[in-house]
């Protein structure tokens, strides 16, 4: 039986390997303009209420006009007031609230020859959350964060770009840390994005 199934395999491999199959298409063989970037990000959101500054970067490859990479980002600027019972008594502790996240970043950019330009891009990634305290440590929230975005960019030279854009992130998962939950991650956002790299020939 086994000689059988390997007889069937080479048989249908050469059949594959023949003149009549020699032609085949691919993923990117419409693909015009290759290119690549990366640069840092600079995120502004509401974090449990306070205006807090998400710092960090991405990079990507660029086929035509859309983009395919990855992303990093977060902040460990807002506080939170959490009570709890120590020892028998309740105390308000003033926490440092970190947040953190990265992952798939994926993008569409029209005309990119012009000055200015549509530029949209969506991340979506996974993350966390943690109340830090010198003596009062709680554990970590695992969280999942999707973020589209629509704006304008602009070239400021042929190598650098420039995206200033609007969107909303959208957390889910937030659950493990006491008196937060997905709305207080979740908010508008304003991001500039600065593109360095090769963006191909159009």
């Amino acid at each position: 039986m086994m000689y059988k199934i390997l007889l069937f395999w080479l048989l249908f491999t050469l059949l594959g390997l023949s003149p009549a199959h020699a032609q085949h298409d691919a993923l990117f063989d419409d693909v015009n303009t290759l290119g690549g970037f990366g640069g840092p990000i600079l995120e502004f959101s509401s974090i449990n209420g306070q205006l807090v500054a998400d710092v960090g970067g991405g990079g990507a490859i660029m086929l035509d006009e859309f983009f395919i990479g990855g992303y990093g980002m977060g902040t460990g600027y807002p506080e939170a007031k959490i009570q709890r019972n120590i020892d028998g008594e309740i105390l308000e502790i003033d926490y440092g609230l970190e947040f953190r996240h990265g992952g798939l970043w994926f993008g569409y950019v029209q005309q990119i020859q012009r000055k200015a330009h549509l530029y949209t891009s969506l991340k979506t990634g996974w993350g966390s959350a943690t109340l830090q305290h010198e003596q009062y440590g709680l554990p970590k929230d695992r969280l999942l964060v999707l973020t589209p975005e629509v704006g304008v960019e602009v070239n400021m030279t042929s190598f650098f770009k420039l995206g200033l854009t609007g969107g909303y992130r959208i957390v889910t998962g937030a659950n493990a840390l006491p008196g937060l939950g997905n709305r207080d991650f979740s908010s508008p956002t304003g991001t500039l994005t600065f593109r360095f790299g090769g963006f191909g020939h159009y």
